[in-house]
């Protein structure tokens, strides 16, 4: 005959109640262990991430820039870089095409015309009007980045606005005055019959505003610099001038660390490099010997 079930003790029982809790402490210990600290990199790293210089489409590509197969992952799952995080180029380019560098701001890709490393400036093109119609592409995104390692030029920059498809408010006719803005380039077109597209450089923008050429379906603002305005007059820009404008690109410069990023500019300050995540987080300093330093070389218990 089978004995009855036996009941819990007094003891066992009294410590039902702390399971859920015990299984939390144990969860909150296991599992960022099973990830890893995000701000520990391992002793060491693969130096062919940091390579010296990696020629793309005819452009040297060094640090703090580097290649998007240049991120490596650790056992414990952290993500790093040889160089700062919003400076990733992507070599494009498969079999019998000539590798082109391409830089993603804001979720759009931008060409890499030139980058110059003594004043800290790369130079951009808009991929989509470049690889558009040859004769009048037409840009079709606003340039956004995050300012934490790049900015204008505030010296050599302007900008292109476009209208596109516009309702002018007096008639079926351009009005004389902005007759030379109306974009008249061979090639582009509109799909809203009834309507006209303009271009205004940054001084000419107040005409626009003055026939409320807000009210467009679309309008777009292109930075360019300011030396490829030169010699453009309005209606020059509106018969594709503004095409070449556009291919020369526009620049932007990145900051270099400094004190007040006080981990890179001390690890840069020993000869490092300096290793993000993908959160711009700073992971560590990429020193010579494949060592890794915390926040400099010197300090780094291999060297």
């Amino acid at each position: 005959m089978m004995s009855p079930p036996r009941l819990l003790s007094t003891a066992m029982a009294a410590h039902l109640p702390r399971l859920p809790f015990l299984l939390f402490v144990f969860l909150a210990v296991y599992v960022p262990a099973s990830h890893g600290n995000p701000a520990m990199l391992p002793t060491t790293y693969d130096y062919s991430m940091c390579s010296d210089s990696v020629m793309c489409g005819g452009v040297n590509i060094t640090y703090p820039f580097y290649l998007s197969d240049g991120i490596r992952e650790t056992a414990n799952y952290t993500s790093y870089s040889c160089g700062y995080t919003d400076l990733k180029i992507t070599c494009q380019g498969g079999e019998g095409l000539n590798p082109t560098p391409v830089v993603r701001l804001g979720g759009d890709s931008y060409t890499v015309l030139d980058i110059s490393y003594d004043s800290s400036t790369i130079i951009l093109a808009d991929s989509d009007v470049l690889l558009g119609s040859p004769r009048c592409p037409k840009p079709c995104h606003n340039v956004t980045f995050d300012h934490e390692w790049l900015r204008y030029n505030s010296s050599s920059y302007d900008n292109l606005t476009f209208f596109y498809d516009c309702y002018y408010k007096l008639g079926d006719r351009v009005p004389p005055d902005i007759h030379k803005y109306q974009i008249n380039c061979s090639g582009f077109t509109s799909p809203l019959a009834g309507t006209a597209s303009f271009v205004f450089t940054d001084e000419e923008l107040g005409t626009a505003q003055d026939y409320e050429l807000a009210h467009c379906d679309e309008n777009f603002t292109v930075p360019v610099q300011r030396k490829a305005l030169m010699g453009y007059e309005p209606y020059m820009l509106a018969r594709g001038g503004y095409v070449d404008v556009l291919k020369m690109g526009f620049e932007l410069e990145w900051n270099r660390a400094t004190k007040e990023k006080d981990q890179c500019y001390r690890c840069e300050g020993s000869g490092g490099r300096c290793a993000y995540g993908q959160s711009k987080a700073f992971l560590g300093c990429l020193c010579s010997g494949r060592k890794v330093g915390n926040p400099e070389c010197k300090s780094s218990s291999l060297e």
